[in-house]
């Protein structure tokens, strides 16, 4: 097949936002290190937000200026608002993730505003990258089940698309924030983007979490559909604080041994990638949450699962 796969690593900012013992800019320019190594070329690096909200995301700047040095990989921040997106500017970021739920519920727990007030924020936002030279991807998280509202219609999220659209023609992520999508919500939302508001799949990413395991099923789908560009963190790391109950992202190494394995390219040395995992597992107050890694390095997974300490890659 040879058609190229672009996986974007969110586990310095996604894996890591959750967790309640804090990680040292050192150890995540590491896991930034290690990642790379990997071949991975898009890395979502960290979130400009409030310290009072996400304690984990405090030395924002300080990750920031560590990443000079990579000079072939893209890196991205999650801006939550003007002062994010202005703090992310001057740190350098030139590539920002802006968050609109397809929720009101959920848009109000994750970002204290409604979807409506996001969405005069993102055309603010978008009207200043403009002029900065900062290219936009816009994430719609609870894009198919809310823990608070519940499933998501696909017509409902599909307007919270149009409206996005309207305001910032830039990429678009779908994210199922507390991993309760199924395979055929994929599809029909795809479906959709694509027939009604004419958003080839090339234009969409796709944000799974793999709360229930149906996180490579879902990435299925979306192949299926044509997406090409899928988010995913290191061991599985992740969780949401305004989404209870759902835990990791889809692992990366799962993510792309499973693309390996239908015959897609992604640029991306597996060993590598299992040293990241396993070097990332330390920062997880939960046992491993993917599989390759327990199928390949099973030794390290027991250890994590029995609590002992893993020696640093």
């Amino acid at each position: 097949m040879n058609e190229k796969v672009s996986v974007v690593d969110v586990t310095p900012r996604d894996g890591l936002q959750n967790e309640a013992k804090p990680v040292s800019t050192a150890e995540k320019l590491r896991l930034i290190e290690l990642i790379v190594k990997a071949g991975i070329k898009e890395i979502q690096a960290t979130s400009f937000v409030h310290p009072r909200w996400v304690p984990q995301m405090a030395d924002a700047e300080a990750v920031a200026a560590g990443l000079a040095k990579y000079t072939s990989v893209r890196f991205s921040a999650l801006v939550p608002n003007l002062k994010g997106y202005e703090r992310a500017v001057a740190a350098g970021i030139r590539h920002h993730e802006f968050v609109v739920s397809a929720s009101d519920t959920f848009n109000h727990k994750n970002l204290n505003r409604s979807a409506s007030e996001s969405l005069g924020l993102l055309k603010e936002v978008t009207r200043r990258a403009h002029g900065d030279g900062v290219e936009i991807r816009v994430g719609v998280s609870a894009a198919y089940h809310c823990p608070f509202e519940g499933k998501i219609p696909a017509a409902a999220l599909l307007s919270v698309v149009r409206a996005v659209r309207e305001v910032c023609p830039s990429r678009i992520a779908l994210c199922d924030t507390d991993g309760m999508a199924f395979p055929d919500q994929i599809t029909e939302s795809l479906t959709g983007a694509r027939e009604e508001l004419r958003i080839p799949a090339g234009e969409i990413a796709l944000h799974f979490h793999d709360t229930y395991g149906r996180g490579l099923a879902n990435a299925y789908a979306g192949l299926n559909e044509g997406v090409r560009e899928f988010d995913a963190t290191t061991a599985g790391l992740g969780g949401c604080p305004y989404c209870p109950g759902a835990s990791g992202n889809l692992a990366t190494e799962d993510l792309v041994a499973f693309l390996h394995g239908l015959g897609f390219t992604t640029g991306i040395d597996l060993e590598k990638l299992l040293d990241a995992a396993e070097f990332a597992m330390q920062f997880s107050s939960r046992p491993y949450q993917g599989h390759l890694l327990r199928a390949h390095r099973a030794g390290v997974c027991a250890a994590n699962a029995a609590g002992e300490s893993v020696a640093p890659v």
